[in-house]
């Protein structure tokens, strides 16, 4: 059973709740009757909610500055804690209503029918209550209908302001606007009532496909729980389903959402994989894709271990060395298995050249703008980028494979009781040059903020036996530009991989390799790239 939530949090909660509460009548009331008198005590009620707020915020902060962020206690915590300042936001609307100039001089009871919608948002709030008998699930439901419905009338309302005078049409914009944005509060609370039932992974716009896919896992679709496996850059959510709300009961499958072409597309990679080496996908056991612009979901098989990233920054040597000799065997069969005669054309400068902007946006000076020295010229970031463009098309592999195409530490994983491999987030699966998968997965392990000299040097071998790997299949398969394309390919992921560092010295590292490959290459013999050998230890070596 999940534990109860601390009472202290919920007894500030509840007052300020029915602080909100009062906010919201006076607002009834100054919409009917604008005066003064009532405006002035909603604002002199700002500072109780305020102080309400901050107690509920120490409170939290006292219960779970011992807990683990991945603790069911925590995310519970934290969970009421973010209700408390949608309410908080919720009177803060309140209170904005006093600051409307054009509502204070107009007439009386031209405004019933907002005050009307305030009132209906003020007794949705007492659906906000926190209980340990999980009765959240259904009052987040209830209140999340409440806040549509008031969302449907809002604009029912609308449609009819066209019928008004002149002089109150704009007021009524204005008025609409304040209250839809109340709406969407009350909408965000539904959301926060859920969270602090299941964790901040259930929302209203994911649960009934959430409890779709725990009922095709166990008779007893009520009885679930979910847990939030990654925060990722998009929002969207990856969740372990599992089969009640105990922290230790066992994973049935993994709830993945996002857009709905992403969905479609992870799972065509899966296809692929499966046709190809079906061990390393996992398979899909639902997915749900509504119309255009709707989120999609997908439900997959949970897989056992641990990825290469946790095992790199747990210092776990024995067994990322381990991952490693599976996965070039691995590698080396799926390649056999999945080669093609077609030419792989990656166009990793085209790729560069479209996240440039999301790149210099994150450091904007990071890149060389181009010098002139005792009258010898260096081309800067973007002319680099398309001298390298014409060379790469000569260098290009005379063959395809099926690649994962987003081959980061990351995704990954490694059972090391049974000795398998497994890869995950396939959506930009495809078959393309080999040495795209092998240039990301070298710098996402280079890039990893593990700096000891040590570590570095555990990371170095890794990078080192990746490339032997490699090279030895080019040499293989007759790819004599493997190595000026690996440079060329390196250079696309050290330059877009500064996006996500925030370390402007470690940023400037690896902006630093990208133009010294470019440049590199540029002053190959356009006649003989093959000539041209990596300088492995120069480039990952700190």
């Amino acid at each position: 059973m999940r534990r109860s939530i601390n009472a202290l949090i919920l007894e500030h909660l509840y007052f300020l709740r029915f602080e909100v509460e009062n906010h919201c009548e006076l607002v009834e009331v100054y919409l009917t009757r604008p005066n003064e008198a009532t405006a002035q005590r909603l604002i002199n009620r700002k500072g109780y909610r305020k102080t309400l707020l901050e107690k509920v915020e120490v409170a939290v902060a006292m219960n779970v500055q011992k807990s683990r962020v991945d603790d069911q206690n925590f995310q519970q915590s934290k969970s009421v804690e973010r209700l408390a300042r949608l309410l908080d936001q919720l009177g803060q609307a309140c209170l904005e209503f006093t600051q409307i100039e054009a509502l204070r001089g107009s007439p009386d009871k031209h405004f019933d029918s907002d005050a009307r919608l305030i009132r209906r948002i003020r007794k949705s709030l007492s659906l906000v209550l926190i209980n340990p008998a999980d009765t959240n699930t259904r009052q987040g439901l209830k209140t999340g209908r409440r806040a549509a419905r008031l969302m449907a009338s809002l604009r029912e309302m609308g449609c009819q302001e066209d019928k008004s005078p002149a002089s109150l049409s704009n007021l009524r914009h204005v008025l609409h606007f304040q209250i839809g944005r109340m709406a969407h509060l009350l909408t965000e609370i539904a959301d926060a009532l859920l969270a602090a039932n299941f964790g901040p992974a259930v929302r209203l716009q994911n649960y009934k496909q959430l409890k779709n896919a725990a009922h095709t896992l166990t008779a007893d679709n009520e009885a679930f729980g979910v847990q939030r496996l990654a925060l990722t850059r998009s929002g969207s959510t990856i969740a372990a389903l599992k089969a009640e709300h105990s922290t230790s009961s066992e994973v049935m499958a993994v709830y993945k959402e996002g857009q709905a072409h992403k969905v479609l597309e992870e799972i065509s990679g899966v296809d692929q994989w499966k046709k190809v080496y079906p061990k390393v996908a996992p398979s899909v056991i639902s997915h749900h894709v509504g119309h255009e612009g709707e989120m999609g979901s997908m439900v997959i098989e949970h897989l056992p271990g641990r990825t290469l990233e946790s095992l790199l920054l747990n210092s776990q040597w024995d067994s990322a060395r381990l991952l490693l000799a599976k996965l070039t065997k691995t590698l080396s069969k799926i390649w056999k298995s999945s080669w093609t005669r077609e030419r792989a054309q990656p166009g990793y400068m085209q790729q560069l050249r479209q996240r440039m902007p999301e790149t210099q946006q994150t450091h904007p000076t990071l890149f060389s703008q181009g010098q002139t020295i005792c009258g010898l010229s260096r081309p800067d970031f973007s002319q680099l980028i398309g001298q390298v463009e014409s060379l790469e098309k000569q260098v290009a592999p005379p063959f395809s494979v099926l690649i994962h195409g987003d081959f980061n530490v990351d995704n990954l994983l490694y059972d090391e009781l049974q000795n398998r491999i497994y890869f995950i987030d396939l959506h930009r699966a495809s078959y393309s040059d080999y040495v795209q998968d092998i240039s990301v997965l070298m710098v996402s392990i280079y890039r990893l903020p593990v700096m000891d000299s040590g570590s570095r040097t555990e990371m170095m071998n890794l990078i080192s036996q990746l490339y032997r790997f490699a090279r030895r299949f080019a040499k293989t398969s007759n790819d004599k530009f493997f190595d000026v394309r690996l440079a060329i390919a390196l250079a696309r992921s050290f330059a877009t991989s500064t996006r996500f560092i925030y370390d402007r010295r470690f940023a400037k590292n690896l902006a630093f390799r990208a133009t010294y490959l470019l440049e590199a290459v540029t002053l190959l013999n356009p006649e003989k790239p093959e000539k041209y050998k990596l300088p492995l230890e120069e480039i990952f070596s700190d």
